[in-house]
C-alpha cells in the first residue's frame, strides 16, 4: 500500500471511529465505579456505515493484492466479516463470563459456595474457547479454499495490515 493509500484507509478508519467515539462516553449498563466503557470493535461493528467503509477497503485491498476478480475478493471479504462478528460475540459472552467469575469471587460466601457457582460458568467459557478456536481455524480455511500459496501468504500479509491499522484508530480514539 502506498502512502496515499495509507492515508485514505487512515482516515476513512478514524471518520469511522470518531463517530462512534461520542457514544462509546456514555456507559451503558456496566456496573458503578467501572468508568467509561473501552472504544472497541463492537461498538464500531453496530454502526452500518463504519462496516460498509471496512468491507469496501477490505475487498479493495484483497482484490488488488491477491490479483483476485472483485467476486472473489467480496467473498473474502463476506467471510471475513462474519468472522469478525462471530468473534466478537463469542468474546463479549466471555467477557460476561468474567464478570460472573469476579462478582462471585468477590462476594462474601464461603469457597465451597463459589466453587459450586463457578464450576458450570467454567465449563461454559472453556467451551467457548474451544468454539473461538474451532472458528477460527475454519475461518482460516475457508479463506484460504482456492488461492495459491503465494495469495495465501499475501491474504495473511493484507489480513494482518488491516488488523493491525485498525487497532492503531482504535488505540487512537480511546486516547481522545
Amino acid at each position: 500500500m502506498n502512502r496515499t493509500q495509507a492515508s485514505v484507509f487512515r482516515m476513512a478508519i478514524l471518520i469511522g471511529l470518531g463517530a462512534m467515539s461520542l457514544a462509546a462516553q456514555a456507559p451503558r449498563g456496566r456496573p458503578p465505579g467501572m468508568g467509561r466503557p473501552e472504544v472497541g470493535m463492537r461498538g464500531f461493528a453496530e454502526n452500518p456505515h463504519f462496516m460498509a467503509r471496512l468491507y469496501q477497503i477490505r475487498v479493495n485491498r484483497i482484490q488488488q493484492t491477491l490479483g483476485v476478480s472483485e467476486d472473489r475478493a467480496k467473498v473474502v471479504a463476506e467471510r471475513w466479516a462474519r468472522w469478525d462478528r462471530e468473534h466478537m460475540d463469542r468474546g463479549q459472552q466471555a467477557g460476561q463470563l468474567r464478570e460472573q467469575f469476579q462478582k462471585i469471587l468477590m462476594s462474601p460466601e464461603k469457597e465451597e459456595e463459589k466453587n459450586a457457582k463457578l464450576k458450570p460458568l467454567l465449563d461454559q467459557f472453556m467451551t467457548l474457547r474451544v468454539q473461538q478456536e474451532a472458528g477460527r481455524r475454519q475461518f482460516e480455511e475457508d479463506i484460504r479454499t482456492g488461492l495459491s500459496p503465494a495469495q495465501q501468504a499475501r491474504l495473511i500479509l493484507v489480513m494482518e495490515d488491516i488488523q493491525q491499522k485498525l487497532r492503531e484508530s482504535l488505540r487512537e480514539v480511546q486516547g481522545r
